[in-house]
């Protein structure tokens, strides 16, 4: 498995498409912040604005938005010349006969100006809130601008059509799994839009992502740059500093939390003890292991697996 689909799996990443949005005139759509989801908009058609934080960032066709740590935020209309600001907003409501949900503050016989696919995913805790902190707060792709990754447009018309479409026999099931796979490709994508450093460029980089697959397939291995360097043929060195450029971290930070990230999936499976997963994340000792997630989690491996719920030892 490579490592951008291991990272989703370990983290349990369940996407959900929410609803389609056609809007026109004086818009503004909120979301609250959401614990332990991520949103995520889609710009088919037009232009808006996004509202993060007391600051307005300009949206065009084709922008994909995602803020993976579910900050509360707002989708408002575009501050072009001669759009009626001082008419009153048009109420968003909801419009049956889609298979997705359909909201409009249009009538039958309005016109609108910007087509948006909202939605959002859910992560497990622990592993994936480790995941969405090693994203940008906010991820921008023009996917449509893209020629690549291939089937990307393919992937994307088809989304379209199925979201537009009456509901069919499995309708969600499907709108569900094409945003799982439109999220794959977008961060796939991503590196490539001007990120400084972070994950998602470690994992483009050919020459460095082979000794991340390497980690996260068998995280209990005694890593140190020297042997991380060797699975790609690296000086000790030369390996250290493009790691620290491309990732924004160290090499043992990397180590530590993607040790943190598997073990948190194993506590909470409940299918090990808490002593048998220190050792299958690489630590001698169950006090070195509780040492180490709780500099990550703020809490104890064991602490933390009772609050999952979990009645393993």
């Amino acid at each position: 498995m490579d490592a951008l689909s291991h990272l989703l799996q370990l983290a349990r990443v369940q996407v959900r498409l929410d609803k389609r949005c056609l809007l026109g005139g004086v818009f503004a759509l909120t979301h609250d912040a959401a614990p332990q989801a991520a949103f995520f908009h889609l710009v088919l058609r037009g232009r808006c604005q996004l509202q993060l934080d007391g600051c307005l960032l300009p949206l065009e066709e084709g922008d994909w938005l995602l803020l993976p740590q579910g900050n509360a935020h707002g989708m408002v209309h575009a501050a072009t010349q001669g759009l009626p600001q001082a008419r009153a907003r048009a109420p968003v409501l909801l419009q049956p006969g889609t298979a997705l949900a359909l909201h409009s503050n249009v009538g039958a016989q309005g016109s609108a100006s910007v087509e948006l696919l909202c939605g959002s995913y859910s992560y497990a805790r622990g592993a994936g809130q480790l995941l969405s902190q090693w994203l940008p707060p906010l991820l921008r792709v023009n996917l449509f601008h893209r020629t690549d990754p291939p089937g990307l447009q393919a992937l994307l018309a088809w989304l379209c059509r199925e979201a537009q479409g009456p509901a069919q026999p499995g309708a969600q099931a499907v709108l569900d799994g094409l945003g799982q796979a439109l999220l794959a490709l977008a961060l796939r994508a991503a590196p490539q839009a001007e990120l400084p450093s972070g994950l998602l460029p470690l994992l483009a980089d050919v020459r460095l992502a082979p000794s991340l697959h390497a980690l996260l397939a068998d995280p209990g291995q005694p890593w140190t740059i020297a042997t991380l360097a060797e699975t790609v043929a690296m000086s000790r060195a030369t390996y250290a500093r493009r790691f620290q450029a491309l990732a924004g971290c160290g090499v043992a930070e990397c180590v530590l939390r993607v040790r943190t990230l598997q073990a948190c999936a194993w506590l909470a499976d409940g299918q090990r003890s808490v002593a048998d997963v220190a050792t299958a994340v690489g630590y001698g000792s169950e006090a070195a292991f509780a040492t180490a997630f709780k500099r990550v989690l703020g809490q104890t491996p064991a602490r933390w697996r009772r609050l999952q719920g979990s009645t393993a030892p």
